[in-house]
């Protein structure tokens, strides 16, 4: 499918080391018409999946979206995704994002959402590379509350 509208979705994942992580993740647009949603919401990560299509290659708003999520100081990790397609071309992309965008994806995490391969192995990815937010959790609670 196709996203238009930033989702968020919080999950526990029992991790292979045993422990038990939070991961409160937001999948955002890809369109060009949403770029301002998506900077809005790297602003409130500590890293980030760079999915691509591993039959159709790197787009241009994923180059874009990629950028500034590096300039905002993000971990971005590169995923490969529908590789149980026929067309797909995991080595040919792979070297697509490194040629273009400028990240090394010769480990790039290989998945197949529709079939669930490699999914967990992303979530493993996803706990040893992406930091833990910064903070006091044992601090006072402050917000700022619009009405």
């Amino acid at each position: 499918g196709i996203t238009i509208k930033a989702q968020s979705v919080s999950l526990r994942y029992p991790a292979r080391d045993g422990r038990t992580y939070q991961l409160n993740i937001i999948d955002t647009p890809g369109h060009v018409d949403f770029s301002y949603e998506v900077s809005r919401s790297l602003a409130a990560c500590e890293g980030a999946l760079l999915v691509v299509d591993a039959a159709q290659g790197v787009e241009a708003q994923s180059v874009a979206n990629c950028y500034t999520a590096i300039e905002q100081g993000l971990e971005v990790l590169p995923v490969l995704n529908k590789i149980d397609l026929p067309s797909a071309d995991a080595e040919r992309v792979a070297h697509e994002i490194g040629d273009i965008i400028g990240l090394d994806a010769s480990q790039a995490l290989r998945v197949s959402a529709k079939s669930g391969l490699g999914v967990e192995d992303l979530l493993e990815a996803i706990v040893a590379h992406i930091p833990a937010p910064k903070g006091q959790p044992d601090g006072s609670l402050k917000a700022l509350i619009i009405d």
